[in-house]
């Protein structure tokens, strides 16, 4: 799977992922992959919600995933899959407070979404950063490639 947001400049191999053992939604260890939360919907589906974690930086600087910082509604994300590409487009950008994934996004019904998930906000030493930065897209109009 790979993922471009060229409004920003991202493009980005993703992988799949699980839950850690703690509950948090796991990133890929290499700071330049994302990973789709597998439990999720699959991108293109009809129903439920598309998740793509990564991270925003790591000890060496910038990761996969700074790139979102610049985002905005309108901007185009597109997924390529082995089944073909999907393009979202961006509806909102928002920071919410603390590392817990909103249900609203991990929901397998309802009306199909992309959401794409960083860190960001005042780090702290030993517990990483406070917020996170969720972008929500929805499909675009017109035909999957």
């Amino acid at each position: 799977m790979r993922l471009t947001l060229a409004a920003v400049g991202l493009d980005a191999a993703v992988v799949p992922v699980e839950v850690g053992t703690d509950g948090s939604l796991a990133v890929p260890g290499d700071g330049n992959a994302a990973g789709w939360w597998k439990d999720t919907a699959m991108p293109g589906s009809r129903r439920g919600s598309v998740v793509i974690a990564g991270h925003l930086d790591t000890r060496r600087g910038a990761a996969v995933f700074a790139p979102l910082v610049r985002a905005k509604p309108g901007d185009v994300v597109t997924v390529a899959t082995v089944s073909g590409t999907v393009d979202y487009r961006v509806r909102a950008v928002t920071v919410r407070r603390g590392s817990a994934l909103p249900i609203e996004f991990t929901t397998t019904t309802g009306p199909p979404r992309l959401v794409l998930v960083t860190c960001i906000g005042p780090y702290r030493e030993g517990s990483g950063y406070r917020d996170r930065l969720y972008i929500d897209a929805a499909p675009a109009p017109g035909p999957s490639r």
